[in-house]
């Protein structure tokens, strides 16, 4: 029986995260012929992007006859905006519950804006987009530099709740395997600035003082001046390439995924990531409450907790390709990996575990506390269980 509302997930149009979703819905939807193709067609699109709408319109037509499912966006992330084939969207009966879902693609700082505005049920989002998009609805924004905690500092009368992590995977030179696509938001330099700082908030603070130019790219300068005010942020579209091009004394605070890029423009990494990001499930939680289909449809998506075993062991996985790949131009390096997941007083500021069980998907401040930080203690230990592991497997 056909739905009245049909459920509505927000995926990107286009780039790696569509690509690694719609590959994974493969297996769970009933007709999926043509997602490759799909995948394909869009993933060829990047390479014919072009000022000139003609241009990609010609490429378009050539795949009208085999594919309904795509067209021509904007694409707004580069100085010279092109035209650009994207995915538009689709239903898909996804087989275990019968259930029809239409996956629609937008730009990826609209996908959580989206279900914020009640104008869809989910969506699929990185943490550094969604905190772009929702910061000023935080309670303690300075607070919130994991997803873990961002539920707990939300007032309860808002839509939109992290349903946990899509564990979304891509391939890591470093390590020769598919790994989580975690990112850190971490301060770069063009030189080897000494050791005396702790990167990054000590350093911050020196920066804002002087007033030296920190270079950070434009849809994050936001929230880069909401955590330090007085910081001297200049809005560049390549934050590697203009610090690389920079006076010396210039840094930037950028996006780093595996490092590669990074080192191959000579740039040092310094110290601990500002945030962490990766892709998310993100939900309309109201509607959560009140529409089963869409809680069965979570439900096969599976994301997956903060401190779930399979999420430390890729983040084990991921903090050793960057130190590996890195080396001496990671300057400060964290001796503890632990302090990246977890510190206690983000514990305290509610990064603590909560289940989709729980009311508002947020850890309580009064509900078996601390049962809640032995299991934190827990986490920590396997996380250096699967980080000594990653490191003894790449040595033999």
């Amino acid at each position: 029986m056909k739905q009245e509302e049909i459920i509505s997930l927000i995926i990107p149009q286009s780039g790696r995260t569509f690509e690694n979703f719609m590959t994974k819905i493969k297996d769970l939807v009933e007709v999926n012929n043509d997602i490759d193709l799909i995948i394909k067609i869009v993933k060829a699109g990047k390479k014919e992007k072009s000022p000139n709408i003609t241009d990609v319109l010609n490429f378009l037509n050539k795949y009208q006859n085999e594919v309904n499912s795509i067209s021509i966006f904007i694409d707004r992330k580069r100085a010279e905006r092109p035209y650009r084939i994207g995915f538009v969207g689709r239903d898909f009966l996804f087989k275990e519950k019968n259930i029809d879902v239409r996956i629609e693609g937008a730009e990826p700082h609209n996908c959580s804006t989206l279900v914020s505005l009640g104008e869809a049920d989910l969506a699929l989002a990185g943490f550094d987009e969604l905190l772009t998009t929702t910061q000023e609805k935080l309670t303690n924004p300075s607070l919130v530099t994991k997803w873990g905690s961002y539920n707990y500092n939300l007032p309860k009368s808002k839509k939109i709740r992290i349903a946990g992590s899509a564990m979304l995977k891509i391939y890591n030179s470093a390590l020769d395997c598919y790994i989580q696509d975690i990112v850190g938001f971490f301060l770069i330099s063009k030189n080897k600035i000494g050791k005396n700082f702790n990167y990054p908030d000590e350093y911050l603070k020196h920066l804002e003082k002087h007033k030296n130019i920190v270079y950070v790219k434009g849809r994050y300068s936001d929230i880069v001046r909401t955590a330090y005010p007085k910081l001297n942020v200049i809005s560049v579209h390549d934050v590697e390439d203009a610090v690389a091009d920079s006076r010396d004394k210039a840094v930037g605070l950028e996006i780093v995924q595996s490092g590669s890029t990074l080192k191959k423009k000579g740039l040092f990494l310094l110290g601990t990531p500002l945030f962490l990001s990766e892709s998310l499930y993100v939900v309309n939680y109201y509607s959560y409450l009140k529409n089963q289909e869409l809680k069965d449809i979570l439900k096969t998506l599976n994301p997956t907790g903060y401190y779930e075993e399979n999420r430390l062991e890729q983040f084990a996985k991921w903090f050793y390709s960057l130190e590996l790949n890195l080396g001496e131009n990671w300057i400060n390096k964290p001796t503890d990996i632990t302090t990246l997941l977890c510190e206690d007083e983000e514990m305290i500021n509610g990064l603590r575990p909560y289940r989709l069980e729980t009311r508002y998907w947020s850890a309580s401040d009064n509900y078996k506390t601390q049962e809640a930080y032995d299991m934190i203690e827990k986490a920590k230990e396997n996380l250096l269980f699967f980080y000594d592991k990653i490191k003894k497997t790449d040595r033999v």
